[in-house]
């Protein structure tokens, strides 16, 4: 009676043990999935706040160093950040240019880096890595931004892929698991 005690209890302990390591694999994937995220969304704005600065060197604007690293700071934001980088690149050579052609090329140039790095440099670098709807992307980022502002908004994919990770482990089926997903 005495073994079969210890050997139920061996079962239930082996049980237990699975269950708390399959969580603690499911917490590590997240955590990899949003380090590489973060890693890989920096390495592309840093090429991007180069190029960026470069090219705003090359067309006259002040302080090309400037918007290559702002370009770096703010792409880190969906969506956001690329139309406050037109905004500001806009404002700033209304106040020094003249003309419609020099006032139009530095927000010009801008989104024609970003819409290369977005469709050419991110799909690559990313991969299948995310694998989230683009439609919820926008979604989390606007109510990341309507909640928390900068901050909310910064957060908002990195938490997506995070419950997305979840998601696909707890029920890969689930109704949230297929909307996160592309």
């Amino acid at each position: 009676l005495a073994l079969r005690y210890y050997v139920d209890m061996s079962v239930a302990d082996a049980a237990a043990t699975l269950k708390l390591l399959a969580k603690q694999a499911t917490l590590y994937e997240a955590e990899g999935v949003v380090r590489n995220y973060l890693v890989v969304t920096a390495l592309i704005n840093l090429g991007q706040g180069v190029v960026v600065g470069l090219a705003m060197w090359l067309i006259g604007m002040p302080n090309p160093a400037l918007w290559g690293v702002l370009t770096f700071a703010l792409e880190f934001i969906p969506y956001i950040g690329g139309a406050l980088m037109i905004l500001f690149l806009t404002i700033t050579a209304i106040a020094t240019s003249e003309g419609l052609g020099p006032i139009v090329l530095p927000g010009a140039t801008y989104l024609a880096i970003t819409t290369l790095q977005n469709n050419v440099v991110s799909p690559f670098a990313y991969g299948n890595r995310l694998n989230l709807n683009p439609i919820v992307v926008l979604l989390g980022v606007l109510v990341g931004w309507f909640f928390w502002g900068v901050a909310g908004a910064f957060v908002a994919v990195p938490a997506l892929a995070a419950i997305k990770v979840f998601a696909d482990h707890c029920a890969p089926k689930s109704r949230l698991s297929v909307v996160l997903g592309e």
